[in-house]
Formats: C-alpha cells, sequence, structure tokens
C-alpha cells in the first residue's frame, strides 16, 4: 500500500512540475501584455523599503490596509478572492475585531544540467532539490496590528503557518522538529507566533517572531529571487523566541532591543541555549530616499562538541549592515555585509568566523516587469557553517544534502560565490511569476576531518561550481 502511494505521489509531483513549467511561456502568451497593474518590491515605489519584511506581510490589495489606501487615492482595486474579504469569518473578523486573514502559495521546479543523483543542488536552498518539483510554502496569516499613535495601550498579536518543503529550514528546537517527526521533505512550520503590545511609539512583541536580520526573510513573497544566499542561510538566526521592544524615536530612528532564547531555539532544553540571548537593531532614514540599518545578537549556542548527549555552548555573535537606495524611480540598490563568530565553536577548542557581502540592483522596466541582479561573496573561515542546513539539530527524517542517510558534505573551508540574474514578472497584482539563473562556485579546501571523502558542494560532491536555472509561481490570497 505504502509503495502505491509512494508511486502515486510520485506521479502527481511530474504532472504538477510539467504543468508549472509549461505555464510560464503559455501565460507569457497570454497576459503578457497586462498592463497597469502594481507591483510592490523595492524598485517598485520611491519610498525607501524597509530592511526586513518579518513585521509586514507581502503589499498586496488582497490585504484590507492596502484595499484601503488604495480606495483612498483613488486606484482601481482588483476584484478577485481574498482570504479577508471574500470569506464570511474572514470579513467578520476584519470589521469586528480588526484582524485580516491573509495567504500564498509557492511552487518552483530547479533544473540541474548535471542532473545529480541525490537530487540536491548543493548547498543552494530554499529551492535545493534538483528537476523536481516543490510545493514551497503554503501559507495562512492571522494579524490584528497595533497602533502605538494613541496614549493609550492597544493590543493585537500575529499567527503565520505554512506547509511545504520550506518547513524544513525554518525549524526551531523543541517546537518544528518535535512536530514533524517522521516527515522527510514537507513539514509545518509557524515562524509567526505573538502577542503585541503598543503606546506612545513603543512597541513590545512576546512569544516566536522572525527575525529582523538581515535583507532576506523566511516568507519567500517577500523575497526578489525564490533562492537565498548563503549570508542567510548559513550566516543568520530564522526566528527568535523572546521579548522585543521597538522605539520609532522620530522620522528617521527607529531602535529595538530585546531578549530570546537563541537562534532557531524554543524550548531551551535539550540541544536548546541554556542562556537569554541579546536582540539590538537601530534603523536610520534619510531624506534622500536610503536606509541603514544594523542588527545584532549574541547567545550561547551549540557547537561541533553538541551531541545527543552532551549539550556544550559557547558564545555567538552575528551583526548585519544593511543599506538601501533608492535612486530614483526606476533604478535602486542593496548593500548588505555580514559578520558572525563564536568561541570555542571546533571539535579542538578553536573559535570560528564567518562573514559576506550581499549586493542587490533592481530596475523597474515598468508595472508588471522589474529586474533584479545579485552578487554574493560568503566566507566560511573555518568550514564550520555551509553544510549545515537545518537549524535545530532534527533526527535523520529530516533530508537535506549532508543529512542521513547522505554522506557528510560540510567543512567547506574558503569563499562561496554566487550571482542570480532574472526578473519578477507581476501580470496581476495576486500572481507573481520569476524564472532566474544562478551561478555558484567555490574556492577553498575541504576538512576531511569532518567530509571524510572530500566531497565537494556541488553535483554529488564532484564539482565546485554549478548553474541552476529555476522558475517559481506564487500567488497571494
Amino acid at each position: 500500500m505504502r509503495m502505491e502511494s509512494r508511486f502515486w505521489l510520485s506521479k502527481v509531483r511530474g504532472w504538477a512540475a510539467g504543468l508549472l513549467v509549461a505555464s510560464t511561456p503559455l501565460l507569457t502568451g497570454i497576459i503578457g501584455s497586462a498592463a497597469g497593474q502594481e507591483s510592490y518590491f523595492i524598485a517598485d515605489t520611491q519610498e525607501p523599503a524597509a530592511v526586513s519584511a518579518s513585521d509586514a506581510p507581502a503589499k498586496s490589495y488582497a490585504q484590507p490596509m492596502y484595499q484601503e489606501a488604495a480606495a483612498e487615492e483613488g486606484e482601481e482595486v482588483p476584484d478577485y478572492f481574498t482570504l479577508a474579504n471574500d470569506t464570511g469569518i474572514g470579513q467578520r473578523l476584519n470589521d469586528n475585531w480588526g484582524v485580516r486573514i491573509f495567504g500564498n502559495m509557492v511552487q518552483s521546479f530547479t533544473y540541474n544540467p548535471d542532473d545529480p543523483t541525490d537530487r540536491f543542488n548543493g548547498p543552494v536552498t530554499w529551492t535545493d532539490r534538483s528537476n523536481e518539483y516543490q510545493m514551497n510554502q503554503l501559507w495562512i496569516g492571522a494579524e490584528r496590528a497595533t497602533n502605538s499613535d494613541d496614549c493609550c495601550w492597544d493590543f493585537g498579536g500575529r499567527i503565520d503557518a505554512f506547509y511545504g518543503s520550506n518547513a524544513r529550514f525554518c525549524t526551531a528546537q523543541g517546537f518544528e522538529n518535535q512536530m514533524d517527526q517522521g516527515h522527510s521533505f514537507y513539514g509545518v512550520a509557524v515562524p509567526n507566533f505573538y502577542a503585541e503590545a503598543a503606546k506612545n511609539d513603543v512597541k513590545i512583541k512576546v512569544g516566536r517572531f522572525i527575525s529582523p536580520v538581515g535583507y532576506f526573510t523566511i516568507d519567500m513573497t517577500q523575497n526578489f529571487f525564490n533562492t537565498i544566499p548563503y549570508t542567510y542561510q548559513y550566516g543568520e538566526p530564522f526566528t527568535h523566541t523572546g521579548a522585543l521592544a521597538t522605539w520609532t524615536v522620530n522620522d528617521q530612528w527607529t531602535i529595538s532591543q530585546g531578549v530570546d532564547r537563541g537562534w532557531d531555539n524554543w524550548s531551551g532544553t535539550g540541544f536548546g541555549a541554556p542562556n537569554a540571548g541579546w536582540i539590538g537593531t537601530a534603523t536610520y532614514t534619510s531624506q534622500n530616499n536610503s536606509t541603514l540599518t544594523y542588527f545584532g545578537h549574541w547567545s550561547r549556542e551549540p557547537n561541533e562538541r553538541t551531541t545527543a548527549d552532551n549539550n556544550d555552548f559557547s558564545g555567538r555573535y552575528m551583526q548585519s549592515l544593511v543599506y538601501i537606495k533608492q535612486f530614483n524611480e526606476r533604478w535602486s540598490y542593496v548593500f548588505q555585509t555580514d559578520y558572525g563568530t563564536q568561541v570555542n565553536a571546533k571539535t579542538n577548542g578553536q573559535g570560528a568566523e564567518w562573514y559576506g557581502v550581499n549586493q542587490y540592483l533592481y530596475y523597474k522596466q515598468n508595472d508588471c516587469w522589474t529586474w533584479g541582479a545579485n552578487f554574493e561573496w560568503f566566507r566560511d573561515d573555518d568550514g564550520y557553517r555551509v553544510g549545515t542546513i537545518l537549524p535545530a539539530f532534527p533526527g535523520s527524517e529530516f533530508r537535506g544534502v549532508g543529512t542521513a542517510p547522505n554522506p557528510p558534505r560540510n567543512g567547506y573551508i574558503g569563499d562561496f560565490y554566487q550571482i542570480t540574474v532574472g526578473p519578477r514578472w507581476t501580470p496581476y497584482t495576486n500572481l507573481t511569476i520569476r524564472p532566474n539563473l544562478r551561478w555558484d562556485w567555490f574556492d577553498g579546501t575541504v576538512d576531511t576531518a569532518k567530509n571524510p571523502g572530500g566531497l565537494r558542494p556541488y553535483d554529488d560532491g564532484n564539482k565546485n561550481n554549478q548553474f541552476i536555472f529555476g522558475t517559481d509561481v506564487y500567488f497571494l490570497f
């Protein structure tokens, strides 16, 4: 019975992949001339964009806050199904309680000409599977936004959950790794689950929330490309569990300070960090359409001596600086630099460092098309980060390159580079298609103590470089 189920599951995935690939040129021919629709990435507005989208959903007319803004500006609001307005419960929650519900679905297919037998695109993620259909996320969220302009306290909160292949990468110790036991590639993640209070330009959230670090975020619809950089996958936390207070000082400065349980940790037991961590941000918005944001985090985290029978933790500090510049209506630029270090990280007691630079350039051709290019350099100075794909310490049921039953694929001491180029096509407000080309290469050595076979990062461990072509389609509702 199980073999039959697997047979039909593989058939369905194959058919879905074929439909996804075939639909891209078909949609291009049918609605490629569509105009007058709005796309809301950084390059699509003259206002400085937020550095992280972790506190806001995709800017879509599918959500009431943007419908109201559009109506006030006399814009035509597209007529399509939304969870907030076209379902009875959604309408009542919105009207009576100020609670909006929203969601999205992201599907992808990545062509890898090397056709690796393990079907992994090396250390490249979210779209980590080669020549295979993936349903990356089916996302649903609910939020009651708080108002900090009044002198009285206002209360709200947010919860987001999604099902898909990306759930493996959003694993918090003591939460998803317990909830998704027995699932190899697909699972459920809950990246936001917090309550919030606001008063006098101050907001305080308590619970689990997506990290405000860097430039990329968990929800794929918030990012320009469907793959993510090494800096985010291997150098930054995904979620925090704790409390974070944010103070909007004035039109130029916003400052946050908080405490948490460390990187991607919920329970604080087992592999969880035993001490409270610190999290802080500061954002400066200039009057010439640019922003500069600092993110810093310190906590005690697991190191190479950590096993199921031995909890060993050491101090880890990580920081990120992101500069965003909107030149004009069409051109925008992003510069990001990350630095991380952990003391006593290695088995021999030595420390580890990782750092890198990310640059993005965007050109808005029209209301439907925006083109992007990304160049990244990421150095894993001690072979400590790249290859440790899953943020928590799950069992072997979670599949990823270098995790059981695959042989070790880590210990890369050196420099990773990648160039990604492609458009973001939004023929309708709630539909976006993102084809892109990505070239990755590694320059360095392999730590054979951690990687006994001396396997390279790409093509089943045989190559130091890789070329992939990927495309995805996502819908907002």
